[in-house]
């Protein structure tokens, strides 16, 4: 998330006794704790980080598809330079057949702006070929490749907890991942919604797929990729037609739409209503551009505080068993 947080700080409070109480320093009997404050603080990143995971088709009908994507890489490195993104790629199939389901391509598995070569990192691993058998299952292997049994194998290093995760289906055909998946639209938006809620930041997928109902007007055909979009639009991500042919544009927006700063800072505790004060940069925020949030508690901004920002956010402990 690309933040900080110390450990909250305390400070005890003297109350006065209010009306009706009758208690003195003498009374053993009766103990009063005043009101605890907390202050929390966050760093806002300098640089937005994203994980993006490539789905292909790897059927026979998208070697022009593969092609155009290997050149497009200078529009996304364009976008994500200009959007000064922390940026991780991989790539991986819609096959689910054999032990490379869900693994990442290429070597290496991982393409960063830090490499040598990124665009050509990036064009040897989405050649994936075309000998894939199918079905296409792009939902099922997303969910294979984001796994613990691979993030902890083959694909580690790949998903960072403080990234923006962002999907990207390739693909000419509908997803076919019902021989994985009991409902595989509801288990991937699941999934994110999971991703974003642990992080804080948005989890999403972006469909390059068939988008007209009447099927595609490649001349190599295709399958309405209604599931797909099922997923893009639910999830807030993009949904491109694979037939437009124009890729490096539809990358260029893609690496745009990743630039995500964190607009929710998560707290250790529930605040006591009316009490919480936020600055950033030492500069009280006004109260009408951020809302405390409940289960779990948060401070979110309307707009995400700038790069490098310093948050602090303070207030008393919500009695136990209070809101």
């Amino acid at each position: 998330m690309g933040r900080f947080r110390t450990a909250p700080v305390l400070l005890f409070a003297a109350a006065a006794a209010g009306c009706g109480v009758d208690f003195s320093l003498n009374d053993r009997d009766t103990a009063y704790v005043g009101p605890v404050s907390v202050t929390e603080r966050f760093l806002q990143a300098s640089y937005p980080k994203v994980d993006v995971l490539w789905v292909l088709d790897n059927t026979r009908s998208m070697a022009e598809e593969q092609a155009a994507l290997a050149g497009s890489f200078d529009g996304f490195a364009q976008a994500a330079e200009e959007a000064e993104l922390a940026y991780q790629l991989g790539v991986i199939t819609t096959e689910m057949q054999g032990d490379d389901a869900g693994v990442l391509q290429g070597d290496p598995w991982i393409i960063t702006p830090v490499l040598d070569d990124p665009a050509a990192a990036f064009a040897s691993a989405v050649s994936v070929g075309t000998g894939g058998l199918g079905p296409e299952a792009g939902l099922a292997a997303m969910l294979r490749a984001l796994s613990p049994e691979l993030l902890e194998g083959p694909n580690r290093g790949f998903r960072r907890g403080d990234a923006t995760l962002h999907v990207i289906v390739l693909s000419d055909d509908d997803d076919e991942s019902g021989a994985w998946l009991d409902d595989p639209a509801g288990e991937a938006l699941d999934y994110l919604e999971a991703q974003a809620a642990a992080t804080g930041l948005p989890a999403f997928l972006s469909a390059v797929v068939c988008t007209a109902e009447s099927g595609c007007t490649c001349e190599t055909g295709g399958v309405y990729g209604g599931t797909y979009l099922q997923v893009a639009e639910a999830s807030g991500g993009v949904r491109s037609d694979i037939c437009a042919g124009d890729l490096a544009a539809v990358v260029a927006s893609l690496g745009a739409l990743s630039a995500t700063w964190l607009d929710t800072f998560y707290l250790q505790a529930d605040p006591e209503p009316g009490t919480v004060t936020v600055t950033v940069d030492e500069q009280r925020a006004d109260p009408e551009t951020w809302a405390l949030l409940s289960d779990p508690p948060a401070v979110r901004f309307e707009e995400p505080p700038p790069p490098g920002a310093e948050i602090a956010i303070s207030y008393q402990l919500a009695p136990e068993g209070g809101a």
